[in-house]
């Protein structure tokens, strides 16, 4: 725990920032991974956007959650991605049982790693409205799935199972710190930030070589 955090002394703050120490393996070009299929285009808020891409997480050796990354254009940079205007997702799906809060605990590391300190200060607020909202959910099972979007003039809005979970969090910058976990410079995994950057299939000969 940060000695910012023991400052602040806040009880939901100590449950955020403990360690999961997920690894992250690339599915580039895949929308099916380990048995979880992500749609080539989704809407949201009827914006039509694309799969950038997508790949699984790892603790260990077991395969903890796949991600996909939607955005309105693709990108293969990171700061493109935070550049862009407009809407934006993030889809978890879960493969391991599972307590929500720890992709809250996994979240808030996250933020903080790649934050600078003024920047996690200002952050820190919308990090426990975050964990307030993830605490009050029930354990997930297997094939239950997370969504995170940036919806304009709304905010930071969370799903679970295809229904709202708590209220918009309306920090203009905060979606940007949520994508700066899996994209940011101190990603949870290089192999999962490239592969949330890059959906071109390699070429099948340079595949077999």
């Amino acid at each position: 725990m940060t000695r910012s955090f023991q400052r602040l002394g806040a009880a939901g703050l100590i449950a955020l920032t403990l360690g999961l120490g997920f690894n992250g393996l690339a599915a580039a070009g895949n929308t099916d991974i380990a048995g979880v299929h992500y749609d080539a285009t989704v809407k949201v808020e009827g914006q039509p956007l694309q799969l950038n891409g997508s790949g699984l997480s790892y603790k260990a050796l077991q395969k903890v959650y796949t991600v996909g990354l939607y955005t309105k254009r693709k990108a293969s940079k990171a700061e493109d991605v935070l550049r862009m205007d407009g809407p934006k997702q993030l889809k978890f799906v879960m493969l391991v049982p599972m307590r929500i809060d720890e992709l809250g605990k996994l979240i808030a590391r996250g933020i903080e790693a790649n934050s600078p300190r003024d920047e996690f200060m200002r952050l820190i607020p919308s990090t426990v409205d975050m964990g307030r909202t993830f605490s009050k959910l029930r354990r997930m099972s297997p094939g239950d799935n997370v969504v995170i979007e940036y919806v304009p003039r709304r905010g930071t809005v969370f799903y679970v199972n295809g229904q709202p979970a708590g209220l918009p969090i309306g920090q203009q910058d905060f979606y940007n710190a949520i994508l700066k976990v899996w994209l940011g410079k101190n990603p949870t995994s290089q192999d999962l930030k490239d592969a949330l950057l890059d959906f071109k299939p390699a070429p099948l000969l340079d595949a077999l070589e």
